[in-house]
């Protein structure tokens, strides 16, 4: 049976997953790309022609209101500046017709000893069922390092970026294919955050003396000279900085 979901955790070794489990999915001539969680506020889509966009694709990210109101009464930290309409972005153009829409990236501090705890998601992990497949990342990261997960939406074929590497590598995820006949494909890097660097605003501070760790998950496009994609950064933070951002955003 052909998947239509793909389910990836990041972890350091064995369970617990360690930031967001991170849920890919075709619907009709759509991919969606969002945490997997009983209530998730945002989520990143790429649309292909249909009667809303009948000229080709287009790449969105959204938050719904009303997910984001119920995250909020629950005492947890969110707040965004993506218009209620969403924010629409080109993608990067790796070949033609094939656009790196996301990365997702888990920092190794996520792995450290003394930050695991704070790290762990809570609650049982989803099942696996015959149009759903699991993977998690798992292999332990060097001192700043990140594990990168990459996904590219294409016409026609699946597309894979350095395609020998991520063969060699067992790095690919999927593909998946939609009802407009678009591929979307996945694949795990290991990456220097020296040479290829988390955008700016998305690495909060790490907790200092005495401060308690966090989890935290920030998002938004960046642009490196092959276009604009949407980056997602699970790391790392204080409780004291998450609660000075909720001062500062009047929460």
């Amino acid at each position: 049976m052909e998947k239509k979901e793909i389910l990836v955790a990041f972890s350091a070794g064995g369970p617990p997953a360690l930031g967001n489990i991170w849920g890919i999915t075709a619907k009709k001539t759509d991919f969606y790309l969002e945490p997997h969680a009983d209530i998730a506020a945002i989520h990143l889509s790429a649309h292909g022609p249909n009667s809303r966009h009948p000229n080709g694709h287009r790449f969105h990210v959204k938050v719904d209101r009303r997910a984001a109101a119920a995250i909020a009464a629950q005492v947890h930290f969110i707040t965004h500046s993506i218009p209620r309409s969403g924010r629409a972005f080109d993608g990067q153009e790796l070949a033609s017709g094939a656009f790196r829409v996301a990365r997702i990236r888990w920092l190794w501090d996520l792995q450290r000893p003394r930050f695991r705890h704070a790290a762990a998601l809570p609650g049982a992990l989803p099942d696996i069922s015959d149009n759903r497949s699991g993977a998690r990342l798992s292999h332990l990261l060097e001192p700043n390092e990140a594990a990168d997960l990459d996904l590219v939406v294409s016409d026609d074929k699946p597309y894979w970026p350095h395609e020998r590497n991520s063969l060699r590598d067992n790095a690919r995820l999927g593909p998946l294919r939609n009802e407009a006949g678009m591929w979307l494909t996945a694949t795990s890097y290991r990456r220097s955050q020296m040479t290829h660097p988390t955008p700016e605003g998305l690495k909060l501070p790490l907790p200092q003396h005495g401060e308690e760790p966090n989890r935290i998950m920030g998002g938004g496009a960046a642009e490196d000279g092959a276009g604009e994609m949407y980056w997602f950064v699970e790391a790392i933070t204080s409780r004291q900085v998450i609660e000075a951002s909720r001062s500062d955003a009047g929460g």
